[in-house]
């Protein structure tokens, strides 16, 4: 087994960047025309306008989080660790963990819309690795994953009709 795996997004797509930049601006533009025509004022109609321009940003700078956060799976078996990183600009987030032992990868059909790929350990949890729409782009995915693991993986994209897989 390698000491290190690492599972990545990778980069954005152009049209995710393009909806972030779109998103970091509206965002930009609700905080500044906010504090640009703040008054201390009580009256009702002010106050819902001043309230409308915050819920704005507040909306936009979630979508434009959900566009532009590019998350990371580090596994360091060497160490016996693994981090979940996830990165916004340049900014990163996450810490090393102890990792759990690895059971098995699955992946499966998430409602009717799409399927996960998901890497179960100790104690019946998981760490949600991928979401994908194509069934057999997800099962590529596993089995790639659970060949670098050197773990099983588990088909679970027919309801209640799981079957192992020989990689």
């Amino acid at each position: 087994m390698k000491d290190e795996v690492i599972i990545s997004q990778g980069n954005r797509s152009l049209w995710h960047n393009i909806l972030a930049a779109f998103f970091y601006a509206v965002t930009i533009s609700c905080v500044v025309f906010f504090f640009y025509s703040l008054e201390f004022s009580f009256e009702t109609e002010y106050v819902k306008n001043e309230v409308a321009f915050i819920q704005v940003a507040i909306l936009s700078a979630s979508a434009a989080f959900f566009y532009s956060v590019i998350q990371t799976y580090y596994f360091d078996f060497k160490n016996n660790q693994y981090k979940h990183e996830r990165a916004i600009l340049m900014f990163k987030l996450g810490k090393w963990k102890p990792l759990p032992a690895l059971e098995y990868v699955s992946v499966f059909k998430k409602d009717d819309d799409f399927y996960q790929v998901n890497v179960w350990y100790v104690g019946n949890k998981h760490f949600k690795i991928y979401q994908m729409f194509d069934e057999a782009e997800a099962l590529e995915v596993g089995k790639k994953l659970a060949k670098t693991l050197q773990i099983d993986l588990l088909d679970a994209t027919v309801a209640n009709n799981s079957k192992w897989i020989e990689l």
